[in-house]
């Protein structure tokens, strides 16, 4: 019979009260470690939403992202670029050999490496900035990194109707540097103004040469600006980020390496690396690389335009920028760039964030008796007529 109650019976003496335990689980068993003895709980893949990822922290959102990745995409990018640079070179040499004057010049370290007197250059240099695009999207994909476009905005692409807002105010707060600094520089030396008028009168001028260099700028510095974003305030801030939690890591160390990858002076260099943490602080503000890239690329049209006309008696790349005006107008034109960019993006309510899903394994616990022996198993629950399944059983 049976006899429901709070209290356990006291168990028959053929039924020993240490036969209530399981058994060993013995070695060899599915989910069993032959060394040890223990059941392995088993393991599955969930689906899960990650925390909302800020631009720097993109790569954290990537299918089976590891610590490890980041870095082998650094190094892929690199190796691809590498690639595409001998391609590139093997390319030009037929227009470098018909212009033995700029080769010559470069061979002997005494030509100008950009000068857009000599549209050849112009060109060659571009083209050897362009090539870093493809070189980190095919390390992305190599990598299985997608979306690729989470190297554009937390939007998986390029906003391009932000480009264009960016842009236009990027044009406004370019005109307002370049005024601020033109002033400032004939303050602090009135003399300046008449040296530079008397360099840009006398010089040597080819036109041809000028409007082919400036054909070459309008189509190509657009990709090339884009593509030096790409790397300083995209890839290099990403890899950076999926490491270190916060922004400024991302945003200071690449404006180093982006200030000391020119050539200018000291107030040059001041100027590019104030590029450098305006575009990367508003890459992480604003959740995307649109307003970097406007500013750059509105940036770079105006001065190689200038350089192309020889405004200020240089159509050449050379060390110096200017002095503690030009530097001064800067800081003036990227305060004006940041209030519109923020003004913007708060009023188009653009998005800041991404949340991606990515599978995580999970424990999942073992279901009664996996991995014993049929003997070992407990016994199945009796049935209704042969006792409750949650009260204690005695037969006699």
């Amino acid at each position: 019979m049976t006899s429901p109650g709070s209290e356990q019976p006291e168990q028959p003496e053929h039924y020993p009260q240490a036969a209530a335990q399981p058994a060993p689980v013995a070695p060899g068993a599915p989910g069993v470690s032959e060394n040890w003895g223990w059941v392995r709980p088993p393991v599955e893949l969930q689906t899960v939403e990650t925390e909302p990822l800020e631009y720097h922290r993109l790569l954290r959102g990537v299918a089976n992202y590891r610590w490890w990745k980041p870095l082998v995409l650094l190094l892929l990018s690199g190796v691809y670029f590498g690639v595409f640079t001998i391609i590139v070179a093997v390319a030009f040499i037929p227009a470098l050999m018909s212009d033995p004057e700029y080769l010559n010049g470069i061979a002997s370290g005494q030509g100008d490496t950009l000068d857009t007197q000599q549209p050849i250059s112009v060109l060659l240099s571009l083209v050897s900035i362009i090539i870093m695009i493809p070189s980190v999207i095919l390390a992305m994909l190599t990598l299985g990194m997608r979306p690729l476009g989470r190297i554009w905005s937390v939007a998986g692409r390029l906003r391009w109707g932000m480009l264009g807002r960016m842009s236009l105010v990027a044009l406004l707060a370019v005109i307002v540097m370049n005024l601020a600094g033109i002033a400032l520089e004939i303050a602090f030396d009135p003399a300046s103004l008449n040296e530079q008028a008397t360099e840009a009168s006398t010089s040597d001028f080819n036109w041809t040469a000028a409007w082919t260099s400036l054909i070459f700028i309008v189509l190509l510095v657009p990709l090339q600006a884009t593509a030096e974003e790409v790397v300083f305030r995209g890839l290099f801030m990403q890899v950076l980020g999926s490491w270190l939690k916060s922004p400024w890591f991302g945003i200071i160390i690449p404006s180093v390496g982006f200030a000391l990858a020119h050539i200018y002076d000291i107030w040059g260099l001041l100027s590019v690396g104030m590029l450098g943490i305006v575009a990367a602080w508003l890459t992480w503000r604003t959740g995307g690389l649109e307003a970097a890239i406007a500013i750059h690329i509105v940036n770079n049209l105006i001065a190689f335009g200038f350089m192309t006309f020889n405004v200020g008696g240089e159509t050449a790349q050379v060390e110096s920028t200017g002095g503690a005006g030009s530097f001064i107008g800067a800081l003036v034109g990227y305060a004006v760039f940041i209030w519109l960019v923020l003004r913007v993006f708060r009023k188009r309510g653009y998005g800041r964030t991404r949340i991606d899903l990515v599978q995580v394994p999970v424990e999942v616990a073992p279901l009664p008796g996996a991995g014993l022996a049929p003997s070992q198993a407990p016994a199945a629950p009796h049935s209704p007529e042969e006792g409750s399944q949650n009260g204690p059983q005695q037969h006699g």
